[in-house]
């Protein structure tokens, strides 16, 4: 009989999505929201700013409880590519 998998289930790789992996994708959120954010120029800067704090807790919350190690890494490496590739967007023009 098979074992239910338990919440904290490898704990260096969690702690490592929990740290490394959420300041990487909070911070790409951060500066990927000044992109599609439907203020003028100042509030599309300062909002994703005073927003940080909120995403990273979030964030750091979903990869902390989620039951699947493999989802946290994957929701967070989509979150990642996609505001990477909307920045990158915004820069080249």
């Amino acid at each position: 009989m098979a074992r239910p998998p338990t919440l904290f289930s490898a704990p260096k790789a969690r702690l490592l999505a929990c740290i490394l992996g959420v300041l990487v994708t909070a911070t790409l959120i951060t500066a990927g929201g000044a992109t599609y954010l439907p203020f003028n120029e100042i509030d599309r800067i300062g909002v994703p700013i005073l927003l940080f704090p909120l995403t990273w807790s979030l964030l750091f919350l979903y990869s902390a409880m989620a039951n699947s190690l493999w989802r946290v890494w994957a929701v967070l490496s989509v979150l990642s590519v996609v505001h990477a590739g909307l920045i990158y967007q915004h820069l080249a023009g």
